[in-house]
């Protein structure tokens, strides 16, 4: 497996990873990893999702969490639809996107849920050396997922390998989605990618079709052409969603100067080609944020759109095919320095 991004060269004296801290937050084991700049929380029994981002220094958080947070364990859900029961379940942060992405599909027999069963799954932990190793089977689909975490001063490194345990070959959308929020989103935040192609969602986006290609960071908008690189005035809601592809380096830098901050995320192109790139600042009314959603996310992965495996196949042929004992291995790193 090659090294994640951002890891660099081996050390001569590797440093073995701090034993986590195991919290216990509303019945979940919650994992507490600390370096010189940050501070990570994780769930194993909800995928390994990072719940919690925070630069060590000030305790600033990175991430959006959603109202509800990490809820109690064994907290009853309504009924309802696939995807308002993946809001039901998430604490919002960074989490896995597997076997599907975006809108419930109906594969292989069973449905596989809104961004996939991945992020549910219950991992087992242990340590290797510099590396937090969490890994478990999923039950809808025929794989084993192994995501490899590791943290070095101000770089957080998550390394997601799945692999076919079945006999038959199984088509798959893939990949991880980091929502930032907090202290990072405000008037002077701006982003900053190597993609040279824009591709705008129609469900979000007026006078718009998925043949629309615009170059960054130009995208259309629910009342038109909107900058990609800034997430707009505090007096003027939005929602966005659109989709970037082509990078010359698979790089995005998102900057704050008035907290001196910068989030720098980093990935394995070669597998994971495009970019769902969604906007939430108070637009959406209504369930689930109703007027109060204040994120920016990425999700780095094989295909797009964000909509489940059927509208990814008919409308960009981007499914990812993994035949029956196949593996395959990338990563997403988070870089977190000043502005």
């Amino acid at each position: 497996m090659p090294d994640p991004p951002g890891e660099g060269a081996p050390s001569l004296y590797p440093v073995r990873v701090p034993d986590p801290e195991v919290l216990v937050v509303r019945g979940w084991e919650v994992l507490r990893l600390t370096s010189e700049g940050l501070v990570v929380d994780l769930v194993p029994a909800l995928g390994g999702t990072v719940i919690s981002l925070r630069r060590r220094r000030d305790e600033l958080e990175l991430l959006w969490q959603t109202p509800w947070g990490l809820r109690h364990r064994g907290s009853v859900d309504l009924p309802g639809s696939a995807e308002a029961a993946m809001y039901d379940s998430s604490p919002g942060g960074w989490h896995s996107v597997f076997p599907n992405g975006g809108d419930s599909a109906t594969a292989h027999g069973a449905e596989w849920g809104f961004d996939g069963e991945a992020r549910l799954t219950w991992l087992d932990w242990r340590l290797e050396g510099t590396k937090l190793v969490l890994s478990g089977r999923l039950v809808r689909s025929p794989f084993e997922i192994v995501r490899t975490v590791v943290l070095r001063d101000d770089q957080l490194t998550i390394t997601d390998t799945v692999t076919n345990v079945g006999a038959e070959h199984v088509d798959v959308m893939w990949g991880q989605q980091i929502a930032l929020g907090g202290a990072l989103i405000g008037p002077d935040t701006v982003v900053h990618a190597g993609s040279t192609t824009v591709r705008s969602d129609p469900r979000l986006a007026s006078s718009a079709s998925y043949d629309d290609l615009m170059p960054w960071p130009r995208a259309y908008g629910q009342r038109g052409l909107v900058n990609l690189r800034g997430v707009g005035r505090e007096d003027t809601p939005e929602s966005r969603l659109a989709y970037l592809s082509d990078f010359t380096e698979a790089v995005i830098r998102v900057r704050r100067p008035s907290q001196d901050l910068t989030v720098e995320l980093s990935w394995d192109e070669l597998l994971w080609p495009h970019v769902w790139y969604a906007l939430e600042t108070g637009a959406s009314k209504g369930f689930p944020w109703f007027g109060t959603g204040r994120y920016l996310a990425f999700a780095p992965g094989t295909s797009w759109p964000a909509h489940g495996l059927h509208d990814a196949r008919r409308i960009s042929s981007t499914l990812l095919r993994i035949h029956p004992k196949g593996t395959r291995s990338a990563s997403l790193a988070v870089r977190v320095t000043g502005a």
